[in-house]
């Protein structure tokens, strides 16, 4: 409700109707989600413009049929097909000035009332020039572009909560910045990249990785312009599974925790660099797509007020500790194995280097190489070194937030249904983990197994049998390990032994 007239506020969905949105990073994990969800609950929504740059020889229109080929995507197919033609695709590049965008599409998109920039490299290893060009300098380009917008109502940047990883209590509040945004920009511009990465630590304040350093300049970018633009920053922490809607589980990708626990369930990944006192801070993505349209739909009600900061992010009670994933591993692996195992599942966590570097070789390396052999032998290309290689690499990134714990005040973002009438309260629900941590462990693991390895539910029995063959395996090759090392110590003792009398 308007607090200047007390003239009650539209719902969310007769809010969006007739009107034209544009989204960049649509074809990313959060980015499916939301126009998914834009489409389904905002029925009457006219134009969903996405902007989607040429990949692998296909343009933009290519791309979004591509895009909606998912399972998301089945239940608007089953029920509100016609939905799909209000998909528009636009041929651009966030890294690009102006974003790669034609004349004529930015005519066509004349009258966007809502914008939401979700475009970035999540990568953490990405050269600082690629970081900054796409995750800072492609954010300002879309506010420059946003000012030529007359009827604009809100702009959500999506960030992370992690733009400021050095900071351990993050409040909803803009950081001061480690380098002025425009001077980065030009850096990146005009430096030569080989140079400008080899001054990446000294320039981003020895921030862990160009991800989050990148993000944390677009935030100041926002900062800067907030008088200019009705904006928004919301920061989701680790963004994962859906829990509910439009179907729970889904997941699409490896990157971050999918990854490594993907390889664990599959026996792969037997070594882990982390503390075990330390949580990873996760949020469904449906949660998180529900409050970006809640906080848009409240900006646009106050198009002139503060920049809204939200922290999307999951309270202390509900952060995932990886003492209590390695307490539950055991019993996952046996309620929902992976049919594409590779050997038991099994994992030695540390944060002693040198004990992990010697663990990761005896269980990961020196298998692999054994692997390799064999796969060579059978005429099959190897690729289980090339598999430990990423893993150990992907661990090496991942290793300062898997030693670190942060807590995200979270005001802003739990107060965001307060305004909401009752069915916009049912349909934008952003309660999350309403089952339990235990619970919502399984629907992601199981995720992972339908959507991320493409296996059926009623191959859970075949995975079965699968799992406790190779239990089997590996306690008799445990055995013959013991027992080897076990005679050749016999052997070499007594030998030692006799050497030692006769010199006496």
């Amino acid at each position: 409700m308007n607090k200047m007239d007390s003239t009650p506020w539209k719902s969310i969905p007769e809010t969006f109707a007739g009107v034209d949105v544009f989204i960049t990073g649509g074809s990313g994990f959060m980015g499916k989600v939301l126009i998914e969800k834009l489409l389904r609950s905002c029925p009457k929504v006219r134009n969903v413009f996405v902007l989607l740059r040429p990949r692998k020889g296909k343009l933009a229109k290519e791309r979004v049929t591509d895009l909606v080929q998912v399972p998301l995507f089945d239940k608007l197919r089953e029920e509100s097909p016609e939905q799909f033609k209000k998909i528009v695709p636009i041929n651009g590049d966030c890294s690009q000035l102006k974003l790669g965008l034609e004349e004529n599409d930015i005519k066509r998109m004349a009258d966007v009332q809502f914008i939401f920039h979700a475009a970035a490299s999540v990568r953490f290893d990405d050269p600082l020039d690629k970081a900054l060009l796409l995750n800072t300098r492609g954010t300002h380009e879309v506010l420059r572009w946003a000012k030529t917008l007359l009827n604009l109502k809100a702009i959500v940047y999506i960030s992370t909560t992690y733009s400021n990883p050095e900071i351990y209590y993050v409040e909803e509040k803009i950081y001061p910045a480690k380098i002025d945004w425009r001077k980065a920009i030009e850096i990146a511009e005009t430096v030569d990249p080989d140079i400008l990465n080899a001054l990446t630590e000294k320039l981003s304040g020895f921030a862990p990785n160009t991800y989050t350093f990148t993000k944390g300049l677009a935030e100041q970018i926002c900062y800067d312009l907030r008088q200019e633009l009705p904006l928004i920053v919301f920061r989701p922490s680790i963004v994962i599974n859906t829990e509910t809607e439009p179907i729970p589980g889904w997941i699409e990708n490896y990157n971050g925790p999918a990854g490594l626990m993907s390889a664990q369930t599959t026996g792969i990944l037997r070594t882990g660099f982390l503390s075990m006192d330390c949580h990873m801070n996760c949020i469904p993505a449906d949660v998180s797509i529900k409050a970006i349209i809640i906080a848009a739909w409240k900006k646009s009600h106050s198009p002139n007020g503060e920049l809204a900061i939200y922290n999307s992010a999951a309270e202390p009670t509900k952060a995932i500790s990886f003492r209590f994933l390695h307490e539950i591993a055991d019993y996952l692996y046996h309620r929902i194995p992976m049919l594409r195992m590779f050997w038991s599942p099994s994992i030695v966590s540390t944060t002693n280097h040198m004990y992990f570097y010697l663990v990761f070789l005896l269980y990961q390396v020196i298998p692999a190489l054994f692997g390799d052999a064999i796969l060579r032998v059978s005429k099959t290309k190897p690729f289980l070194l090339k598999v430990m290689r990423s893993m150990f690499h992907a661990q090496n990134s991942l290793k300062y937030f898997v030693t670190h714990d942060w807590v995200f005040e979270t005001d802003n973002f739990r107060n965001l249904s307060k305004n909401l009438c009752q069915l916009d309260k049912i349909q934008f629900d952003i309660s999350y983990i309403t089952q339990g941590l235990l619970e919502y462990c399984c629907l992601c693991t199981l995720g992972g197994r339908r959507y991320l390895f493409k296996e059926t539910d009623d191959s859970i029995i075949l995975a079965f049998r699968k799992l406790k063959r190779f239990k089997m395996a590996d306690k008799l090759l445990k055995l013959a390990l013991f027992v080897g090392f076990a005679y050749g110590l016999r052997s070499y003792l007594p030998t030692n032994l006799m050497e030692y009398e006769q010199t006496g």
